[in-house]
């Protein structure tokens, strides 16, 4: 006969859409109201039973939850229920259940509430269990007498549904059970789903019911032996599952593979299928760490330093990598003193005790033959229920359990993903396969002195992977969900039992390492910017300048930054003012307020040049500019402004129509057909140039004052540019370069709208500010804070490869823009905390914070010498991508070291011409531009040929394919 073992098919389906967002420390007392509803009698052979609750006949005489079915029996596990969680809680939360004396029968068969078919998890088909939970509860209102003002708390009640039928909570495929699809699956049923299948208004005695616990009478099903055609039963018991459901009811998500069925954290939890039916279902064990913690039922010690810690049964400790990503360490001990096991078991009206040793033949997590029978109504230790013995019929005992947990991933899909898993138990025996081939978890999955865990390899030899440490290169490893460094090692964990120690180790890395943190009591927006003034990291939250440990001040935009401290815009007296302060000490010094007379909002940040500030303020069509010095100089511009940009040669404003130096005339005008993000500008052996961020594009003023646009939609779809730009020169060939981000991606492009290889670079998420640029040796290093909370760094002269210990995990999410200050990268998360990170072979800063500098210049200068002998075409840079051409689209690329024109023409093998184009470059920059053709599949040539604006010519020869 097949073995059955139950595994994460055998689920209760939580549609309450929980995650760790919603999950709240439970309260401290419940009162539970527990109806039994059965249904009319049918004979359907879809259905275990005839739908009532004396209708159920079983080949074989159950041991676990026997009948009969009554109301003593519901009663049992209601004891179990509240046995469990007052254990679970360490007495924090506690249960009152109240039986209602009445069944009620409804007025269909089973069958009319069951979800059936390949689409059972549709809204139609789940509104049967919400018309269920609206009928019975309905029903009973008219016919039970039962007074709810007997409840010890009005405030917190629970609903729970026992139904007259078998859970259809077991994978029957494959398997000789008997096949009945029409059962009903086991659920809690919260109040937005049943909201949105249209149950609303409930109510019963006066209370309303706004979600229900579904629970069967039993989970024992009846089948076959196929070798002796003998019927069996496959007995599991329901005490798990209402554990589970009343936890899910608290807001705890399901800890399996919702989507495949698989588990995933195995019989260490009761959200999982492993832990609901631990010992056929009798009882489970305990929440794992995170659910206890989630639900305030256990308070974690949180370790910061590096030392020895001890850890007594049940305690938790939390080290964490940051505030979304950390881990929890529990000692889990079977049995206490070692000695064994006792049950409370109610059968046939009483309670009696059983007592089973720490190793039994005939009773474990796969066989309970030697239990007596009954329902189980408590456990002297419920983490009996752990994985305790090998193979070899060893017995062992527990240990600490190492659980890896990732906050972000609760909004996402939790336990669906095994790349990026909300709570996951890091598997001690080096082979993280639970939920794989079958694997339940094993005793060796704790972590302890003496571990004797092997793994054998297809080749048959047997190696060991535990070494009583866990880090950064051990199996499994305490790398960060997207495979960087937490700098995090832990071992020497002491022998097992119920007083353990392990050791804590903060690790180096060979690239970056941690340099600490710092809470800063404020959240952060997109606006927000770690910077640098007198000394000492500051951040700019977007509304306040808070200096860490110090002072805090309002600021309606970023600072200018100084040595000495900081010049600030703000409305704090009713009025715009500019004020410079001074740090000194723990104490910002106001050193001097000037009012400003701004009709019109504050644009941008305070900008520093020659010994002035500037202060930009901007309107739909008009804009102020205000040059703070030993008096106040006010310009007003007839064009909205994006940004005042501080250049070797002055001061430029660049509005929504035109650019140039304040109170001059414009250098570039230009129409602008959507919102504009900040400028940047450059001077490079080419000239002064800049660009302007659109949603959908970059527009490049060029030295000769025409401009120049780069869609987005060729490059990153339906993507949008950032509004922040980054300008260096990445190619190290003397002229800058745009870098910005687009989505998930990180883009770069020449002046002349070329995209520099090996962009794009795709990250885990949205970027949300402009890239940080600095070297590293002679590599170019590109820095990219994400939505996701991780900070991401690539290796240009790599082709984007990650930089090792990348990407860095530093919260929830990020919005404001990081800083490089020498050797250390600065980032704030969104809900404000600054996290330092000492970069080990940085050389210096391309591009080290918002707007390039603490001055806010955003403007970069490169050395303009000219090589005297370089050829017009260069070769390197003159080809088209991709070839071959498989949609009729590609681009052709040229660089040419004086300002040309460009003249390709394409020809098949005979001659023949087949298309043609010209365009214009500038010098020193690669320049792209698309092509279009409908020719037939085939081998073609293109002839590039320039015309420099000296008259130098040159012309190269590019053989492409085109295939249809």
């Amino acid at each position: 006969m097949r073995q059955l073992t139950v595994t994460a098919a055998a689920c209760l389906l939580l549609l309450t859409g929980a995650n760790a967002q919603t999950v709240k420390p439970a309260a401290p007392y419940y009162d539970l109201v527990a109806l039994r509803v059965e249904f009319v009698p049918d004979t359907s052979s879809f259905t275990t039973g005839d739908g009532t609750f004396s209708g159920l006949r079983l080949p074989v005489e159950p041991k676990v939850d026997p009948l009969p079915h009554d109301a003593a029996y519901f009663e049992a596990h209601l004891a179990f229920l509240e046995h469990y969680i007052l254990t679970a809680s360490a007495g924090r939360t506690r249960i009152v259940t109240h039986l209602i004396p009445e069944v009620v029968r409804l007025d269909s068969p089973m069958a009319t509430y069951s979800p059936v078919g390949l689409d059972s998890d549709s809204k139609s088909e789940r509104s049967k269990l919400a018309n269920l939970v609206r009928d019975a509860w309905t029903k009973a209102d008219v016919e039970s007498t039962f007074d709810p003002m007997r409840f010890s708390n009005k405030g917190n009640i629970v609903f729970v549904l026992f139904h007259a039928g078998v859970g259809r909570d077991i994978e029957l495929v494959g398997t000789t059970l008997d096949k009945t699809p029409q059962d009903l699956p086991s659920l809690f049923m919260g109040t937005n789903t049943l909201a949105d299948l249209g149950i609303s208004g409930l109510k019963f005695k006066g209370l309303p019911v706004d979600h229900s616990l579904i629970i069967p009478r039993t989970e024992t099903r009846p089948g076959v032996n196929p070798f002796t055609d003998e019927p069996y039963l496959l007995e599991l018991s329901i005490n798990g599952l209402l554990a589970a459901s009343f936890i899910s009811y608290l807001g705890v998500p399901d800890l399996f593979n919702t989507d495949t069925g698989e588990s995933v954290i195995g019989p260490f939890g009761v959200m999982d299928p492993l832990g609901i039916f631990a010992y056929r279902g009798l009882f489970p064990p305990l929440p794992s760490a995170w659910t206890r913690a989630a639900l305030g039922w256990a308070i974690p010690e949180d370790i910061h330093d590096p030392g020895t810690y001890d850890l007594a049964a049940g305690e938790i400790a939390r080290i964490e990598i940051s505030e979304a990503e950390y881990f929890l360490l529990e000692n889990r001990v079977r049995t206490p003193d070692d000695t064994g096991l006792t049950l409370h078991i109610f059968n046939e009206g009483k309670i009696s005790t059983q007592r089973f040793p720490a190793t039994s033949d005939d009773f474990d997590r796969f066989n309970v033959g030697a239990f007596q029978g009954g329902v189980v109504t408590r456990a002297s230790s419920y983490d009996f229920a752990l994985p305790g013995r090998d193979a070899d019929n060893q017995q062992y005992n527990g240990g600490i359990l190492i659980w890896h947990i990732d906050e972000r991933q609760f909004s996402r899909a939790v336990n669906n993903d095994p790349d990026a898993l909300a709570v996951d138990i890091e598997e001690a025996d080096g082979a993280q396969d639970i939920g794989f081939d079958g694997n339940i978890g094993s005793p060796f999955d704790f972590y302890f002195s003496d571990n004797p865990s092997s793994v054998a390899l297809p080749s048959g030899l047997t190696i060991s992977l535990y070494d009583n440490r866990f880090g950064p290169d051990t199996t499994p490893d305490s790398r960060t969900n997207e495979g960087g460094n937490s700098f995090l090692t832990f071992d020497n964990f002491s022998a097992s039992g119920p007083n353990m120690s392990f050791s804590v180790q903060k690790d180096a890395g060979e690239h970056v390492t941690d340099a600490g943190m710092v809470e800063l009591g404020s959240e952060t927006t997109q606006e927000g910017s770690v910077g640098i003034a007198a000394g000492r990291r500051v951040v700019f939250t977007g509304t306040e300048l808070i200096v860490p440990g110090a002072d805090r001040v309002n600021a309606l935009a970023r600072p200018a930054y100084s040595a000495q401290g900081m010049a600030v815009v703000d409305d704090q007296d009713g009025g715009i003012a500019f004020r410079e302060y001074e740090l000194i000490g723990e104490q910002l010094m106001a050193r001097r307020s000037v009012t400003l007379p701004a009709e019109l909002p504050m644009a941008g940040p305070v900008v520093y040049h020659d010994n002035a500030h500037y202060a930009h303020f901007t309107g739909p069509d008009r804009s102020q500019v205000f040059r703070i010095a030993s008096g106040v100089d006010r310009y007003d511009i007839d064009d909205g402004g994006l940004g005042v940009i501080a250049t070797d040669e002055g001061v430029y404003f660049v509005g929504q129509s035109q650019a140039g130096l304040i109170g001059e005339a414009s250098t570039w005008t230009y129409t602008l057909d959507s919102d504009a993000g900040y400028p940047v500008m450059g001077r490079d052996r080419t000239g002064l140039w800049g660009a302007i961020p659109l949603s959908t594009a970059l527009v490049v003023l060029e030295p000769d004052g025409e401009t120049r646009r780069i869609s987005a939609s060729a490059y990153v779809g339906g993507a949008v540019f950032s509004s922040l730009l980054a300008i260096a020169d990445l190619d190290q060939n003397g002229v800058l370069d745009l870098i910005t981000t687009a989505g998930n991606r990180v883009v770069a492009f020449s002046q002349g709208g070329a995209l520099l290889p090996p962009f794009p670079i795709e990250i885990g998420a949205p970027a949300t500010s402009a890239p940080l640029i600095y070297q590293s040796d002679d590599a170019i290093i590109i820095v990219v804070s994400a939505a996701d909370g991780n900070i991401y760094a690539f290796d240009l002269d790599q082709k984007g490869r990650v930089i090792p210990g990348f990407p860095l995990s530093a919260g929830r999410a990020i919005k404001a823009t990081s800083l490089i200050l020498s050797d250390t990268l600065s980032v704030v998360t969104e809900s404000g905390i600054l996290r330092n990170y000492k970069l080990n072979n940085i050389g210096r800063a391309l591009w080290a914070q918002q707007h390039g500098t603490g001055q806010n210049a955003s403007f970069v200068a490169l050395p303009t010498k000219q090589a005297e002998t370089a050829p017009l075409l260069n070769a390197a840079e003159t080809y088209n991508w991709p070839n071959p051409i498989r949609d009729g689209h590609t681009f052709f690329r040229c660089l040419t070291s004086e300002a040309s024109q460009i003249s390709v023409t394409v020809v098949d093998a005979a001659g023949s011409l087949v298309g043609s184009l010209d365009f214009a470059t500038s010098a020193g920059v690669p320049h792209e531009v698309p092509w279009k053709t409908s020719a037939a599949s085939g081998i073609y040539f293109a002839r590039v040929e320039a015309t420099s604006v000296s008259g130098r010519t040159d012309s190269h020869l590019i053989k492409l394919a085109i295939i249809r």
